[in-house]
């Protein structure tokens, strides 16, 4: 088996088909080794390579190293790769399979340290990268493994490979972790969408609704049933699965009444419906968490989506009171504002959200419509313009993998 997914040490393999990603991963190192052609020794003289006892000797080390390793004698084909490599440093293949041994073996430094020489012979081979990445992953070498698996995305092929969902995860695992939860929300909507997730999958997601900065590793064991259990529904509702996420929901308020983040998240279910029940559910939430910032903005959203801006007002007014360096709170309280005729004040807290995020197509889209309310056609069309530009770099993000 060339790859498991692992967090910490805890074998997931929920995910993906192991033996496949051994066949594809391994297949697309081949056709890389095939389009670069035969790589020399580094230094050495392409007319001394026919004959001569190093030329011999590697031959000789690199078919036993290939016999062990088909045999699955990995220690043993390790040791040879390690000195067929030592006679020729510029043997792809051989540092291809150092590097998967050892991850297969939980060595996680020697599986990144043979993935980093083989990327420096050819950087353009997309699953040494992730493969490196997670090795990283699992040394706790957080912030090289997310630049490693993003470069992995990048160059490819990742892409369709079952490896492309153990990155994906990671990727996922890292934002969390960082307590970046919006930007885990893309990866967690693609990995949810898949049939049948697993526990793992499940757990990232409790985590994120929970807004828990850790890894599914992490989870106290006393509240992981907890966590899965809330995972359960978001990953439902994030899969678009209205009627399972609602009926977890359902059951996990019965239970837990007034757990945080539970009437949040099925206000966001129920907004996703465009049923005018989110209000109640968010409304719900800031009664027993005041201190619930985003749950005062989505209320303030849902009431200005049933045409009661009045309302919506000092439910924004008090998103910016509770966080005012994000741009989310003033983005409601400027179309709140708007929404009552209020221009001027309105005006400028679009404009503070668009200082704070300058690349939300949202924020440019309520200013364009401000400012031409306003009588401000000029800069009406600079916002507009603006925001088909960032939508639509928006729309291609999107699409792509």
């Amino acid at each position: 088996m060339l790859l498991s997914l692992r967090t910490r040490g805890r074998r997931v393999n929920g995910l993906y088909n192991p033996d496949e990603v051994a066949l594809r991963t391994t297949a697309a190192l081949a056709g890389f080794l095939a389009l670069a052609g035969p790589v020399l020794p580094q230094n050495q003289d392409p007319s001394a390579s026919a004959g001569g006892g190093a030329e011999t000797s590697f031959e000789d080390i690199s078919a036993r190293a290939t016999r062990a390793r088909e045999a699955e004698r990995l220690e043993q084909a390790a040791s040879l790769y390690r000195e067929a490599v030592d006679l020729r440093p510029d043997w792809a293949e051989g540092w291809w399979f150092l590097g998967s041994m050892a991850y297969e073996r939980d060595r996680h430094e020697g599986c990144r340290d043979a993935f980093a020489r083989l990327l420096e012979l050819d950087p353009q081979i997309g699953p040494a990268w992730a493969l490196r990445g997670l090795c990283e992953f699992s040394l706790g070498a957080y912030d090289s493994a997310e630049q490693h698996l993003a470069k992995a995305m990048e160059v490819g092929p990742v892409t369709d490979e079952p490896l492309w969902w153990v990155v994906l995860y990671h990727q996922a695992l890292l934002d969390l972790r960082a307590g970046e939860f919006e930007r885990a929300l893309r990866p967690l909507r693609q990995l949810a969408s898949r049939p049948g997730s697993p526990p793992e999958v499940q757990e990232a997601c409790g985590l994120r609704l929970l807004r828990r900065a850790q890894l599914p590793a992490d989870i106290p064991e006393e509240s992981r049933d907890f966590v899965r259990a809330v995972g359960q529904a978001e990953c439902a509702s994030l899969a678009g699965r209205r009627a399972e996420a609602e009926k977890h929901f359902q059951a996990l308020l019965a239970r837990y009444p007034r757990e945080r983040h539970l009437h949040y998240g099925l206000g966001l279910l129920l907004a996703q419906g465009g049923q005018a029940e989110a209000v109640e559910a968010f409304r719900r939430e800031v009664e027993l968490h005041p201190d619930h910032v985003l749950a005062h903005v989505e209320l303030a959203f849902n009431l200005l989506k049933l045409g009661r801006a009045e309302e919506a007002v000092p439910a924004a007014e008090a998103a910016v009171r509770l966080d005012p360096e994000v741009f989310v709170t003033h983005l409601a309280l400027g179309r709140a504002l708007v929404a009552v005729g209020d221009l001027t004040l309105g005006l400028f807290e679009l404009e503070s959200a668009a200082r704070l995020a300058p690349t939300s197509p949202d924020v440019y889209f309520a200013l364009a419509q401000a400012y031409a309310a306003a009588g401000r056609q000029d800069d009406a069309n600079r916002a507009n313009a603006r925001f088909r530009e960032l939508d639509r770099a928006r729309r291609s993000a999107e699409a792509s993998p």
